[in-house]
């Protein structure tokens, strides 16, 4: 029989023949044929172990287990198969911890565990992991050949040893050999541990003991004449196990050697009934040793001998397989046993419930438990099958979804092409390029594209139409990956430093003297209407001169925002105060147009969103305005009655007596119904209304109220209101169109009609036909008058009947707010569809020559740098390999695109008539051709409208909303320009100057319009009021703390302005305000170690300090204001501000607490007033409290005490270093930080009179360097 597959040996290793041996459970041996043997007599069996596991090991089907191993150190089994494949197995109940690979193709011979990981030793490499399987190192070299067995001598030592002669030292911490020692030409296979001995083992059946630390021979034994198989050694016995030569062949030695190591004798032989291959002492047990067979028996012998031997045999099910590794643990608790059939047999005490490797072992590190995703029902038809993970395919296995290998190819990833704006701007230098960096990518990312992406855009492939239909470049594949959008209309992204905003340029991004709004704070997507809305003369005008007291005003914020548009000169704002109180109007929230970071902008559909908005926004300005006309009418009414009749109630505000826009009010004497149905007209649906009914009012069928319908003569009765109440303001005298809504059973004739004011028009979409025009003007006339037949319910009937709705005109507006509506495919594809029927008509009237457009015909006569390999779209010069058929269809592309360009199917100018059955029609004025044929309804009124403004979405990669304006020739005039009107493109702070062709020019796939407005050029010029401002000195007599603590009133620390205080202009008020969080910043680590600010922190003002500057009372505070907050605080900044929690809180607070409007009234009056604010850091104070202050009104101390290129100096060391006050030691005070500002302001003057500043600030900066800046005695 041949034991190739034993791991001790080499292939010339054979023994003789072996007999089979079956046993009974009496003891008795049942040989082969040639007879049975009998002992006399029979032997005791118990079970002592009983085979608790078999494991099919990993690679089992194809590699036997060549090497096993109990972990020392942890509950861990470990196994290496013939393919050089290591598995570790946790506790008794194997359940598998870790596998890898350790060699290729060479098989696993030995594994030691230790306190940093285990090592596993092949024929000619030795590699070192830790448990989880990470590895540490791998050594080769030219001296490992055949290398069998390893033993660690000490932490770092390693001795290694094989068939060759030469056993390796190794240093485990150096990971070196240091050394090798000649055991001659037998070699060393088997290496074991005693405490005075390094005990060697070679194939030919000798046992070297060597010295430990010399490796020198000490003592030589000869234990089998043919081979040694195995020994094993424990405390002063060595036992072994091997082959004896017989007549010129090896035969199994059933006997097992013993040696006393303190006698360096044989001593008596133990018998075993198998032939034993492998053996294990068990140390728990030092007269016990289990004994394995290459055929699978198992015996567990006594060292001693007995009167009545125990007979411990097992019989491994090892179905045929060679037994090829052993090992027992040291708790005795376990035994394993690998064969060459790829199974693991793992024996366990049979009284032992929780069986043990190790007495005392460590914790074992598990991977953290992967969440497993929810379970679907079978039966959901919208679950997201998609979203299953699928396992990890098993070697070979295939998945139903797998392509065949006829369909694929293996490609390398393309080179992403070069930004167009850098290869635009770029200068060469040689073979190098420069260019600015667009910030068109994210950072540290790279979007890359497949080959035929690459192979469209650069028209090496057909695909698409010859036009892209969409006026941008995109080579001859709609699918292109590439989109050029131009830089204006990108997202600018600001690079914020440890100075905040200030070190940012926004000059490069604004040449005009306009200003733009920052886009930091939270719900900045409506900064592009928040424009449009300044831009409107007569909104803006109304808004300026509005002011009311309610805390949270929209319209009021509006106007202060508009006030610092009008007064910072270019420079932008932060719409911050606007957003703190937008954030608090619970319809808002309701419409969900307050976006949060678990939805922000990136995942909102910011089409809806902004059309939701601007709906919102105008039904919000009137409903504001109407409350304040209607409270002015009853102060009124009640000052009259009390002339004629005396004293009266006071006034009770009741919400029925104001109803919402809405929800009109019908009259009682009025019953009908009509159920509302899901597909009524998206006009209808979303318009604000505002009812106004009459007795008179006309119907679209012509019949007048109160008479029978010319149909079914039956009667129909117009809605009234229940008080003849005025509910028109400025902003419905604007932007509202009177409608009359009619309502018409198509049973019995019975209607029903009532008057609206619309304040928003939805364009309505009907179904795309092909071939078929339809003109800007009929979808917006179809969409102002739109009709339908719905279910409804007819009190004449009695009962549900089809009813048709119509909406009929009776006066036009002098501004037209649309809402485009092109939030879904398919209106994307019917807009799509009209511009390119627009196009294709005028190329067929030019009679398909574009030479007009100065397109070049002749192919491109010089070669591009970039050859083949060129990424940039539509490139103009010739590239290899490129045909005169595609030269010529590019050329025909580029033409087409310029038609794209210069004709779109919004005009800039329309005219609406209102036709007398209330119907409307509208036509370009730019197009002649547009003009309807006259008919027999006539033409009540007629007016032309210019297109003002257009908002349009940007789907880029941080989609963005921008506007398109026609800046009126006022806002030129004002800021010292010439009078006249211009386009002008805003994105936030980044302004640019546009011509108007561009405001109507639509790339569908990136520039989708999203809000239309248009304003009359009949526009009445009493619609536009003269700006008054309407802050007064009142501000200061209405100084009510919100504090409910009745302690707060004793905690007033101001004394407020009398009349004749009035600051004068030029007169000096000292400033201080303190701050709180909101929001914390947002940082993130870049590739070079630095930290990147990515949104700054969101700061609310919290407390607001004036303090006389002049007079009997210089240095005493008339404000002192804490400003209450409804949002949440997430750092107080105590430190720094001294504000504490509660401070700011109506129910807890002792301070004096108002509203941040009631304060900001106060501070905007003394703007506007001139007086001179002294301070320490006012830019950040007034950027902060959202306040436009000229600079010439500002005397900042930072600034006065400060040489250029150095450092800015804190109040607190100018505090001391001038005026020997040490302030700020504990927390920051307002007023204490006010009156310092003030002082050294006066001794900023004192000094300059003296002609010796310059001086005096050198000597400044040596003291503050020479102290470090700190003020001794409170830094210290």
């Amino acid at each position: 029989m041949e034991f190739s597959g034993i791991s001790h040996y080499g292939s010339s290793v054979v023994n003789g023949g072996s007999d089979l041996m079956i046993y009974n459970e009496s003891g008795e041996i049942f040989a082969n044929d040639n007879g049975l043997e009998q002992f006399s007599e029979p032997y005791a069996t118990d079970n002592e172990f009983i085979e608790s596991q078999t494991i099919l090991a990993d690679g089992g089907d194809r590699f036997g287990v060549s090497a096993i191993s109990f972990d020392l150190e942890e509950e861990l089994l470990w196994m290496g198969n013939q393919g050089g494949h290591v598995t570790s197995y946790f506790g008794t109940a194997a359940q598998k911890y870790t596998s890898f690979q350790v060699h290729a193709s060479e098989e696993v011979r030995h594994i030691l565990t230790g306190e940093a990981g285990i090592l596993a030793l092949t024929s000619s490499s030795l590699r070192g992991q830790i448990r989880r399987g990470l590895p540490l190192f791998t050594h080769c070299s030219e001296n490992m050949v055949e290398m069998q067995c390893m033993l660690q001598t000490s932490p770092t030592s390693l001795l290694m040893g094989g068939h060759q002669d030469k056993i390796i030292q190794f240093d485990l911490a150096q990971g070196i050999e240091t050394g090798l020692i000649d055991v001659g030409e037998n070699g060393c296979a088997i290496l074991r541990q005693h405490p005075r001995y390094v005990c060697a083992g070679d194939p030919s059946g000798r046992i070297t003991l060597r010295d430990p630390n010399s490796l020198s021979v000490e003592h030589v034994l000869e234990t089998h004449s043919g081979s040694l198989s195995d020994f094993d050694v424990h405390g002063n016995l060595l036992l072994s196990c091997g082959f004896t030569n017989r007549q010129g062949t090896l035969s199994v030695d059933r006997f097992l050697m013993v040696y006393d190591l303190r006698m360096m004798r044989l001593v008596n032989p133990i018998p075993v009934v198998l032939d034993p291959l492998l053996l294990r002492f068990m140390p728990s047990f030092t007269s016990r040793v289990a004994v394995v067979s290459s055929l699978g028996q198992l015996q567990l012998a006594d060292t001693v001998s007995l009167s009545t031997p125990n007979l411990s045999l097992y019989q491994v099910n090892t179905a045929g397989s060679l037994c090829l590794s052993l090992d027992m643990s040291s708790s005795c608790q376990c035994l394993a046993i690998g064969d060459s059939g790829g199974y693991i047999h793992v024996f366990t005490p049979t009284n032992s419930e929780n069986p043990m490797i190790n007495t005392y072992s460590r914790e074992t590190e598990f991977a953290d438990q992967i969440d497993l995703p929810p379970s679907l029902s079978i039966k959901d038809e919208t679950a997201s099958l998609a979203a299953i993970p699928l396992p990890y395919s098993p070697h070979g296995g295939k998945l139903l979804s797998d392509w065949p290998a006829q369909c694929l190819n293996n490609v390398y990833r393309p080179t992403p092409p070069i930004d167009p704006d850098i290869l635009r701007s770029m200068k060469m230098q040689g073979t190098i390029g420069y260019a600015p960096n667009p910030m068109t990518r994210r950072r540290n990312q790279v979007l890359y594209e497949s080959n035929m992406d690459l192979k469209r855009r650069n028209g090496l492939v057909n695909g698409g139409s010859s036009s892209s239909g969409d006026g941008r470049q995109k080579g001859n594949g709609e699918d292109s990956g590439f989109i050029a959008i131009p830089k204006r209309y990108r997202k600018t992204e600001v690079k914020y430093t440890r100075m905040g905003m200030d070190d940012f340029d926004f000059d490069i991004y604004n040449n005009t003297s306009f200003c733009g709004l920052e886009a930091s704070l939270p719900n900045s997507y409506c900064n592009a209407m928040l424009q449009i809305l300044y831009f409107l003369e007569p909104i803006r005008c109304i808004l300026l001169s509005h002011i009311c007291q309610r805390e949270f005003c929209l319209s009021c914020e509006l106007g202060f925002l508009f006030h610092m548009l009008d007064k910072s000169h270019g420079f932008p704002c932060q719409a911050a105060n606007f957003q703190r109180a937008f954030r608090t109007v619970p319809e808002a929230y309701a419409l969900g147009l307050l976006l949060s970071d678990q939805n922000p902008e990136s995942k909102s559909n910011l089409i809806r969103l902004i059309q939701s908005w601007n709906r919102f926004i105008l039904h919000q300005m009137h409903y504001e305005l109407l409350e304040v006309k209607k409270q002015q009418n009853e102060i009124l009414k009640e000052k009259q009655q009390k002339k004629l009749q005396g004293a009266q109630p006071p006034f009770v505000y009741n919400e029925q007596e104001f109803p919402s826009i809405s929800n009109p009010v019908i009259s009682s004497n009025v019953q009908w119904r009509l159920q509302q149905s899901t597909s009524t007209e998206a006009g209808s649906s979303t318009d604000v209304m505002v009812v106004q009914q009459t007795a008179d009012t006309p119907l679209t069928n012509g019949a007048t109220p109160l008479q029978p319908s010319s149909a079914h003569d039956a009667p129909f009765d117009v809605t009234r209101d229940k008080e003849n109440e005025d509910d028109t303001t400025e902003i419905s005298r604007l932007l509202g169109s009177k409608q009359v809504h009619t309502h018409r059973c198509l049973k019995c004739g019975r209607q029903v009609s009532k008057e609206s004011v619309m304040l928003l028009c939805n364009l309505v979409y009907p179904e795309a036909k092909e071939g078929v025009q339809y003109t800007f003007g009929q979808i917006l006339g179809q969409s102002l008058c739109p009709e339908q037949v719905t279910p409804a319910w007819c009190d004449s009937c009695d009962r549900f009947q089809p009813t048709k709705q119509s909406r009929g005109l009776k006066q036009l507006p002098h501004i037209l707010s649309i809402n485009c509506n092109l939030d879904n495919p398919k209106d994307k594809a019917f807009w799509q569809t009209q511009t390119d029927l627009i196009v294709k008509k005028m190329i067929d009237k030019n009679g398909g020559e574009t030479n007009s457009l100065n397109q070049p015909q002749s192919s491109p006569t010089k070669a591009c740098r970039y050859g083949s390999s060129c990424t940039r779209p539509n490139c103009r010069f010739r590239h290899p390999g490129q045909s005169q058929d595609k030269e010529t269809a590019q050329n025909k592309s580029n033409a087409n695109s310029q038609f794209y360009s210069t004709c779109s199917w919004l005009p800039l100018s329309i005219c609406m008539e209102r036709l007398s059955n209330g119907a409307v029609r509208a036509y370009s004025l730019n197009d002649p051709s547009e003009k309807p044929i006259e008919t027999a309804e006539e033409v009540v009124q007629s007016s032309n409208y210019d297109l003002f403004a257009v908002l349009c979405h940007v789907n880029d990669d941080r989609k963005n909303l921008i506007s398109l304006i026609n800046v009126g020739s006022g806002y030129h005039s004002r800021l010292g320009g010439a009078s006249l009107s211009s386009w002008y493109l805003f994105n936030d702070f980044c302004i640019t100057q546009v011509n108007a062709q561009e405001a109507i020019w639509f790339s569908l796939d990136w520039k989708v319009p999203c809000v239309l407005f248009w304003i009359s050029r009949d526009l009445p010029k009493e619609l536009i009021p003269t700006v008054s401002n309407p802050l007064t000195a009142e501000v200061f007599s209405e100084d009510n703390s919100l504090a409910r603590n009745n302690g707060a009133r004793k905690m007033i620390t101001f004394t407020p302005l009398t009349p004749d205080e009035i600051a004068a202009p030029g007169e000096l008020v000292a400033m201080d305000a303190e701050f709180v969080t909101l929001n914390q910043e947002e940082s993130e680590l870049r590739s070079d170690g630095k930290v990147s600010t990515v949104k700054p922190s969101h700061k609310s003002v919290a407390r607001i300090t004036c303090i006389r500057g002049q007079g009997p009372k210089e240095g005493t505070p008339f404000i002192d204001d804490y400003i209450s907050t409804q949002e949440q605080v997430v750092d107080y900044l105590t430190k720094f501000s001294g504000i504490k929690p509660g401070d700011l809180d109506a129910n807890f607070s002792s301070k004096h607490l108002t509203t941040l409007k009631s304060t900001y009234q106060k501070l905007r009056f003394l703007v506007d007033n001139g007086v001179k604010f002294v301070g320490h850091g006012l830019k950040n104070d007034f950027r902060v409290i959202n306040l436009v202050v000229p600079p010439e009104q500002v005397v900042d101390t930072v600034l006065l005490f400060h040489l250029p290129n150095h450092r800015l100096i804190s109040l607190r060391f100018l505090a001391w270093h001038f005026l020997g006050m040490k302030i700020q030691s504990v927390t920051h005070d307002s007023i204490e930080d006010a009156r310092a500002a003030l002082q050294l302001y006066k001794k900023y003057k004192e000094i300059d009179s003296q002609g010796n500043l310059k001086e005096t600030l050198i000597d400044l900066y040596r003291v503050g360097n020479q102290h470090q800046w700190k003020v001794p005695g409170v830094d210290d």
